[in-house]
């Protein structure tokens, strides 16, 4: 059926991709929107958008009845899904069909197949597809047992309706697996809406290897290369790369065979994804297949030259594909970044708030729909942006992006912005070596990964703070007169360190002195050269220190902390009392909410008796389920939340009496 106008059913940057090509094929555009997103970007870049509900997805962008009603108001005939919400939902690609519209992805049939890991598995078995040793439909703590019993310990457990890492456990021992299985569950049924587990063979320190497809309504099969995704935390991809390090082009060819034999077999159209695992032994075993458009499909269209998007529509639109396999060429090397709302260094904790001052690198492909002064809400995912580069090679993709990270300003809300560009230094990344283990091997609290304040940050905030910048640019330095503050470098939580600022005269016209809590040392630079310009963003601070000139993004809300970009790194620095920040830690039986989200389980009540680590209450935020747990051993004296209450971040969970608390 041929169409000209498409509805894009999603948000964010994934409308904005997706409404990108639909308009430079001449289609008229319709986006959709909940409340939260009335002003968001995708709104304004569509020819027209329809309000289709509340914030929350269950009411708008999973509303299926909701996004039809839509097309009817607005004339279009065909849904674009974007990825994430309803893309892989077969009931409702069957919804748009019998309304007489255009569901821009394969058929209900093949979704609803592919979309459940147990009967994916089996039909690719049938299709001769290597898969992974496990089995399916384990519904019962006896029966995921005797399952782990016979295929081996390690195991993993994994939602069969779902994927993005949700619903997915490894279990290590026998001892483990009851309290992991039901996490499973749990965590499986409020993401996808079954609490179905299949259990499968751990290979550990292995490859995740994905393959893309593109396959027409005439027969026309095409695999497009691989992407290699190994470098993840909890499951979800951080880091993707096209083509693979580990992959040379006899395996190419034989995995971009075996993802078009399984295409072949149960009649796929569109763009695809066979996602495998890859052993040491160069062995490779089908996992799951992606029913959509994937997040990192950019890297792929970067070494092919083709545009997917436009693929899909075009397949939806009855034509045939205009290349064979033999046309398809990759050429140099692209990496992507996920950018998140999220602290590396607290667990990978989402974060919320509102981004100050947001400003993406120029010369790189940036996927985003942020904006400076925009809402991070916990409704939504915690992906804001991707960075995708392009190089002759890999070494040279990889040095471009890491630049690229040193020029992103991501101000206002945490995020992996540095954590991702020291991924990329990484020596094991640096040699193409990474494996789906890698992060949960590292120490993220080591010095490679945690970087101290720079003699050019601690100026930026000691200037801002003590109120001196248009005193020190105004001079002379005289003015200044030894004036003197305590900042904390709050980037690191409540542990941050507090140290002593001094701004006087100095030789090169303004000296800083710093001395770190009661330790006698102190180190002191030369600052000269001083320059503050402010626009609607935030601010640049642009300083020399001993001869050094640099620039840094600083931004400040209504005289809270201060936040200062330094390369990659987001450092928030606020002034304090001396010694402020080895004060107050909460008693040790208050436990707080770490991160904004919703209350989905409380698995305790006031009077029982607990163990420290119990879970004692369970909490989603950005896709994420989280328990948290006893800080101590005692008696839940007071608790403070209920089932399906909204936290914020830091916000009193319960208290525990306990021989620790007073």
């Amino acid at each position: 059926m041929r169409f000209d106008t498409l509805l894009v059913a999603n948000r964010g940057e994934i409308a904005l991709r997706i409404l990108r090509t639909a308009r430079r094929m001449g289609l008229r555009t319709v986006a959709v929107y909940s409340d939260a997103d009335a002003h968001g970007p995708h709104v304004r870049a569509a020819d027209v958008a329809v309000h289709i509900g509340p914030t929350p997805a269950d009411q708008s962008y999973r509303n299926a009845a909701a996004l039809i009603e839509a097309c009817r108001r607005t004339g279009a005939q065909a849904i674009h899904p974007g990825y994430g919400f309803l893309s892989e939902n077969a009931e409702f690609a069957q919804a748009v069909a019998d309304a007489g519209l255009v569901f821009v992805g394969p058929s209900a049939r093949v979704i609803a197949l592919m979309g459940n890991k147990a009967q994916a598995k089996q039909a690719m078995q049938a299709a001769g597809v290597p898969t992974v040793p496990g089995e399916q439909g384990c519904a019962t703590q006896e029966q995921i047992a005797a399952a782990a019993r016979r295929i081996g310990f390690p195991v993993i457990l994994k939602a069969a309706a779902g994927g993005g890492g949700r619903g997915m456990r490894v279990v290590r021992e026998a001892g483990a697996l009851a309290e992991m299985f039901r996490q499973a569950q749990s965590e499986a049924a409020g993401a996808f809406g079954s609490g179905e587990i299949i259990i499968e063979r751990a290979i550990e320190r292995g490859r995740h290897i994905e393959v893309q497809v593109l396959c027409d309504e005439h027969g026309r099969c095409l695999h497009l290369g691989e992407r290699d995704c190994s470098t993840q935390r909890r499951f979800q991809k951080l880091i993707e790369e096209a083509p693979s390090p580990a992959v040379d082009a006899a395996l190419r060819e034989a995995m971009g065979q075996v993802a078009r034999q399984a295409c072949e077999a149960i009649g796929y159209t569109g763009v695809g994804t066979l996602e495998f695992l890859l052993d040491e032994d160069k062995r490779f075993y089908f996992m799951e297949m992606n029913t959509r458009l994937q997040v990192e499909h950019g890297v792929t269209e970067l070494v092919t030259g083709l545009d997917l998007v436009e693929q899909q529509i075009r397949v939806a639109q009855g034509e045939a594909l205009s290349f064979g396999q033999q046309d398809v060429k990759l050429k140099g090397h692209a990496i992507e970044l996920r950018l998140c709302a999220e602290d590396p260094w607290a667990g990978f904790l989402p974060q919320v708030g509102t981004v100050g001052d947001w400003r993406a690198p120029a010369d790189i492909r940036t996927d985003s729909a942020l904006q400076s002064g925009m809402a991070i809400s916990p409704f939504y995912d915690s992906m804001v942006a991707k960075l995708m580069a392009w190089g002759e090679s890999r070494e040279a993709c990889i040095a471009q992006l890491a630049r690229a990270c040193e020029r992103t300003t991501a101000l206002g809300v945490r995020t992996n912005l540095g954590f991702l560009a020291r991924c990329l230094r990484h020596p094991r990344f640096a040699q193409g070596q990474v494996t789906t283990d890698f992060l949960a091997q590292e120490d993220l609290q080591q010095s490679f990964w945690r970087r101290e304040p720079s003699a050019h940050a601690l100026a930026a905030a000691a200037l801002v703070l003590g109120g001196a910048v248009k005193t020190a640019m105004a001079g002379p330095a005289e003015r200044l007169g030894g004036r003197s503050l305590w900042l904390r470098d709050a980037t690191a939580g409540a542990d941050g360190k507090a140290v002593q600022c001094t701004l006087a005269p100095g030789a090169a016209g303004l000296a800083l002195q710093c001395k770190a809590g009661a330790d006698p040392q102190e180190s002191t630079w030369q600052i000269a050269h001083l320059r503050w310009h402010q626009d609607a963003g935030g601010a640049r601070l642009g300083l020399a220190i001993d001869g050094i000139y640099r620039e840094l993004a600083c931004w400040q809300q209504d005289g809270g902390p201060l936040w200062v970009q330094d390369g990659a790194d987001a450092f928030v620095f606020e002034r304090v009392e001396r010694f402020a920040a080895a004060g107050s830690r909460q008693g040790s039986g208050l436990l707080r909410a770490p991160m904004s989200g919703r209350v989905i389980a409380v698995l305790a009540g006031e009077g029982q008796e607990v163990a420290q680590g119990d879970p004692l209450v369970v909490i989603e935020s950005m896709k994420m389920e989280m328990p948290l747990a006893a800080p101590c051993a005692g008696r839940i004296a007071q608790l403070h939340v209920s089932q399906g209450q909204q936290l914020n971040a830091g916000q009193a969970v319960l208290e525990v009496m306990g021989e620790e608390t007073p």
